[in-house]
């Protein structure tokens, strides 16, 4: 019974703790991304500055965790730490991802359109 007791408590500790966790650092919402080859290069261009937009945001919401993080000092909890690693790689991971796509659906669309005009000639 004093087990269930404490790792109910520890459980409750920890949920309550992430919901405080960097609460005003909002990531960006993720663009999306066309298929490269079914688009345009309008279409193309205009993802790549929503892309830029995506990133910059991004770096900004990860200077707001490290912002957080340091305004914690040294009553850190390991738990705090943890999801704060979490948050600042899930967010970076997903920089690289949606960067990679883009780069993905450009080499499509221009793959496309070297077939399409070599088909006319």
């Amino acid at each position: 019974m004093q087990r269930l007791c404490i790792c109910l408590l520890v459980i409750f500790a920890w949920s309550g703790s992430s919901a405080e966790v960097a609460k005003d650092c909002k990531p960006p919402e993720r663009p999306s991304i066309p298929d490269g080859e079914n688009t345009t290069e309008s279409k193309l261009i205009a993802t790549r500055a929503i892309l830029e937009q995506y990133l910059k945001d991004g770096d900004s919401y990860l200077v707001c965790l490290r912002e957080f993080e340091d305004s914690l000092g040294d009553t850190i909890a390991e738990i705090d730490g943890h999801e704060l690693l979490e948050k600042y790689k899930g967010m970076v991971e997903e920089m690289y991802l949606v960067g990679d796509e883009y780069n993905i659906a450009l080499r499509r669309f221009k793959l496309n359109l070297g077939t399409s005009s070599g088909d006319s000639e």
